[in-house]
């Protein structure tokens, strides 16, 4: 497994936001994960760090060393992030906005559109009702503060002591493909897959995630490129067709990746030709 790369947390307007940035010199961007993931993660980033751009990955609430109070809402999260930006003195970037961390991005664009002059959005939850009914029965029982860490232990230690056997039941819950047919699709990167699986937590961030968010759809005017998968068992399509047709200058890029993680495996190739384009690299 590769080594968790180094994350600092700075208080802002008296709660902590935890960071990760690297100066690259080149323009900024700002990731925004999705679930169970913080800025201790490096997934979903290469093509930015290929580009040589610079990068900064912020935990959202509840993930990480980023407090609850630091966004009890996106709207306020998104206050006290851009003053986080402003601090480390970045004056405008695209905001990455990844699953229901787009949710996060498009506020952030909504309310600050003098820093943010475009969106990119990787598999993303809209502000429709995610996950359904049945889903979120469950997503309350098992990623409970005092069960979430059992419920990933127990996950992380089925991946450590025989991952060729259980990591296609577990992808089952990323894809529409069979689970096997996933991992052979995910060739070589399946044990990036296994690596990104392994540093899953939720802490109490996901249950803040499963709260009923404002949409802000209609106050995005930048333009946004939207990636997805119709193979996505996580986030279903439709969720990116439908921010596709309500926002103003929305471009939806279909690609034929196995699973919900659009940067690994089949069809990965196209995500990064796809930011490459967008952001005319």
């Amino acid at each position: 497994m590769s080594q968790r790369p180094a994350t600092r947390a700075t208080a802002i307007d008296g709660h902590p936001i935890e960071y990760r940035i690297e100066r690259r010199g080149g323009a900024a961007v700002l990731i925004l994960h999705g679930g169970h993931m913080s800025a201790r993660c490096r997934f979903g980033e290469e093509t930015f760090l290929a580009a040589g751009q610079s990068m900064l990955v912020a935990s959202r609430p509840g993930y990480g060393r980023t407090s609850l109070g630091a966004g009890p809402s996106a709207p306020e999260f998104a206050i006290r992030l851009a003053g986080l930006c402003r601090r480390l003195g970045l004056s405008e970037f695209t905001v990455v906005g990844i699953s229901v961390g787009a949710r996060t991005a498009l506020t952030m664009a909504a309310f600050h559109p003098e820093l943010v002059p475009r969106v990119i959005l990787m598999c993303p939850t809209s502000f429709r009702l995610w996950p359904s009914r049945e889903g979120r029965r469950i997503a309350y029982t098992v990623f409970a503060p005092g069960v979430e860490r059992a419920t990933w232990g127990t996950l992380h230690r089925m991946l450590r002591h025989d991952p060729d056997k259980h990591l296609p039941g577990i992808v089952a819950n990323l894809t529409t493909l069979d689970g096997q047919e996933a991992v052979r699709r995910l060739g070589p990167d399946a044990e990036k897959m296994t690596e990104f699986l392994l540093r899953c937590q939720s802490s109490r961030g996901f249950l803040i995630d499963l709260r009923t968010p404002t949409d802000v759809t209609d106050d995005v005017g930048q333009p946004t490129l939207i990636l997805a998968t119709r193979n996505d068992g996580a986030v279903s399509f439709d969720h990116a067709e439908h921010l596709a047709a309500t926002m103003r200058h929305a471009t939806l890029v279909e690609v034929d990746t196995p699973t919900h993680l659009l940067w690994l495996g089949e069809g990965s190739d196209q995500t990064a030709a796809a930011i490459h384009s967008f952001m005319r690299l």
